[in-house]
């Protein structure tokens, strides 16, 4: 008997250390918390099954008495932690709503068995057998059966989740309950009263059949026999060995059934792991999609910096900013305003919309308050969908529909403002931070297009008036001065006419017909010259071999071109046309110095030191140069002069009587660092998102 007492103490000190350590690692799952009752429950109890264990073996008065004590605290004890556990743990469930009338219904049959059991403690008996018999009548017996029904509701709760194995060890843990409420709950010692007496149990069989008390009288029935003899005489075993068994059951599959609890963490663990995962998917996306907006932005960027760069007409850089603004920022309305000359009023220039991009044909003027009031006193603004009507009235100059949300961004050039760029939307999607960087970018290449326009524009007037001077330079040199040696030669042949010297009036007349053709042939360059289609009408190749065609046909010279070009040509415009330039010079030098028969022109693109030029070389079979200074040296440095003014050199190599070679190159745009500086510059615009 010892050794029963002693693994069925064994048992539930286990219990006890297993819920404890449970309960100290802590978890999300409500019945973590209750644990702590479940582990004293098991302490108390295996603490009582000790206890029995000794007061079996051969102890003296004393100590029997002082354990007999003991006993009789902690037996009721085990049974109200018991009852503290399962009550908890069923609360937390949820349970079927027909089991709130439960309480009411058992307040009357309980009533009446603690006021049986209260008049049991009165008879005179040893105390121990009553508070054994009604503290597990009242105490253990309920305790054990919500925590056999709480155990199987977890365990209906875990299968309806997938996890059978666990809900498995549950549903056993609620069965061994329900197990140790009968065994320990129902079966106690036999006492001359309640319902383990034999007198009750004959006079209970009276009044079930005569129909008195029969609620009562079922229940004293169903326990009369319940005692440790008749467990005994029925299965020839003791009561503590089927005791031992339920113990040995409940803390196998409580603590089995534990597992739910590294069910649980696993299951959160791979919550938090498909969580990640969803996470790190959509911040890939977003990256994704942040990379995909940034680089259409810096296609377009680049685009824009090529065309300033190409010195394209002005009003088609902005149209093509503002439509792509409209389209990269999802907006339904893209405006541009700026200051009219006098420096006062703000006009709308160019807008973009749905239906069209296009320069606005008589002025428009901006009374919106919102735009007046960024404009005077703000550098950027970004709506809040809490302006007053009045203050965003018209703000798409009644070409798009009303605006719902949008931002504005004031134009500045050289610290003053010079106008504002606007973006609107129709829909609920406000303006974002980002909204706002981009269109600032955009606000940028407007001021920077309409600063180059300007530099364009007076670049254009200096090269007119340099050209003009040049003209006026050649027609002085040359049609001035034959026109001047006409006037003279006239003179001279009226003079030599009144002589009667025909001889030399005739030779004077071949000098003024050689004169002639000189001038027609400077008049001639100079308005091919002038009409010469360059890149932007015909390309700069289509220009340089018509030029060479028509130098042919009037200077008699054989002429050859060479074109080793692949791809575009990619200068400047203004490089072209003192490419364009450079050649007309070098031809010119080639028909009034060289005395040659033969012209060879060449075109290609080198690469020189990581940066890609354009080479124009230009070869003749003349007389070359000689030590006597002559114009053909000033030629040349009008020549040098152009290749210097757009960044590219000219060289030059001569031979007297073999000719003589002029090489010139000038830079390409740097397309390949243009990309990278636009991609760097959006790339802090993107780190400052």
């Amino acid at each position: 008997m010892m050794l029963i007492f002693f693994f069925n103490g064994l048992a539930f000190g286990g219990l006890g250390l297993a819920a404890y350590l449970q309960f100290r690692q802590g978890s999300d799952l409500p019945l973590n918390k209750h644990l702590r009752w479940l582990a004293a429950f098991g302490f108390v109890c295996g603490v009582t099954s000790w206890i029995d264990m000794f007061m079996t073996g051969d102890i003296s008065g004393n100590y029997l008495q002082t354990l007999s004590i003991l006993r009789m605290v902690t037996q009721p004890l085990t049974g109200l932690l018991l009852l503290k556990f399962g009550w908890d743990i069923l609360r937390d469930l949820p349970l079927p709503a027909w089991t709130v009338f439960i309480p009411g219904v058992l307040i009357v049959p309980v009533a009446y068995v603690v006021t049986y059991a209260a008049t049991t403690f009165i008879t005179p008996s040893p105390l121990e057998i009553p508070i054994d018999i009604w503290s597990r009548y009242l105490l253990y017996l309920p305790g054990a059966i919500m925590a056999g029904v709480g155990f199987l509701r977890l365990g209906y709760a875990q299968r309806k989740q997938g996890l059978s194995d666990v809900a498995n060890l549950l549903f056993g843990a609620g069965v061994a309950f329900l197990f140790e409420a009968f065994i320990v709950g129902l079966v106690v010692p036999a006492a001359p009263y309640g319902p383990t007496s034999y007198y009750n149990y004959d006079r209970v069989l009276y009044n079930a059949f005569s129909g008195e008390n029969s609620a009562l009288s079922m229940f004293s029935g169903l326990t009369a026999w319940l005692d440790y003899q008749r467990v005994l005489a029925v299965t020839g075993l003791p009561i503590q060995f089927w005791r031992m068994l339920s113990a040995f059951a409940v803390t196998f599959f409580v603590v089995r059934g534990l597992g739910v609890f590294d069910a649980f963490r696993k299951r959160q663990l791979r919550e938090l792991q498909e969580e990640r995962d969803r996470a790190l998917k959509e911040s890939i996306d977003t990256q994704v999609v942040a990379r995909q907006t940034a680089e259409r932005w810096t296609d377009v960027l680049i685009n824009i910096n090529r065309q300033i760069m190409e010195m394209e007409d002005v009003d088609k850089i902005l149209l093509y900013i503002l439509k792509k603004a409209r389209e990269l920022l999802q907006a339904n309305f893209v405006g541009l305003a700026l200051l009219t000359n006098n420096q006062s009023n703000l006009e709308l220039k160019c807008f973009s919309r749905q239906a069209a991009t296009e320069i606005v044909g008589s002025p428009v003027g901006i009374h919106t308050p919102i735009l007046l009031e960024t404009y005077h006193t703000a550098r950027t603004y970004c709506s809040t969908g809490q302006e007053a009507l009045e203050q965003i009235h018209n703000l798409t100059c009644e070409l798009s529909d009303q605006a719902r949300s949008f931002g504005i961004v004031r134009l500045e050039l050289d610290n003053r403002p010079i106008g504002i760029l606007w973006a609107t939307r129709s829909d609920e999607l406000q303006c974002t931070e980002t909204d706002m960087i981009w269109l600032e970018c955009m606000a940028d290449q407007v001021v920077i297009a309409i600063q180059h326009g300007l530099m364009t524009a007076q670049l254009q007037s200096l090269s007119i008036t340099e050209e003009r001077a040049r003209i006026a330079r050649d027609m002085h040199d040359g049609l001035a001065q034959v026109l001047g040696y006409l006037n003279l030669e006239v003179q001279t042949l009226g003079a030599l006419h009144k002589q009667g010297k025909p001889e030399a009036l005739s030779l004077e007349l071949e000098k003024m017909r050689a004169a002639i053709q000189v001038a027609n042939a400077d008049v001639r360059e100079n308005i091919l010259s002038l009409r010469t289609t360059l890149a932007k009408e015909k390309g700069l190749v289509s220009a340089i071999g018509e030029y060479l065609d028509e130098f042919g046909i009037q200077t008699g010279i054989e002429t050859s071109f060479s074109n080793d070009m692949q791809g575009e040509i990619n200068l400047s415009s203004i490089a072209e046309v003192q490419l364009v330039c450079i050649l007309q010079e070098a031809l010119a030098n080639v028909r009034k110095h060289a005395h040659a028969q033969q012209v060879f022109v060449c075109l290609s693109r080198q690469e020189e030191k990581g940066r890609e030029s354009i080479h124009l070389q230009v070869n003749d079979d003349g007389i070359g140069l000689t030590d006597q200074p002559s114009k053909h040296s000033f030629g040349l440095k009008t020549m040098q002069e152009r290749a210097n003014s757009v960044g590219g050199s000219l060289d030059f190599n001569s031979t007297p009587g073999k000719g003589m070679t002029v090489l010139c190159r000038l830079p390409c745009l740097e397309t390949e660092r243009l990309k990278k500086n636009q991609a760097l510059f959006t790339q802090e615009k993107i780190s400052t998102l």
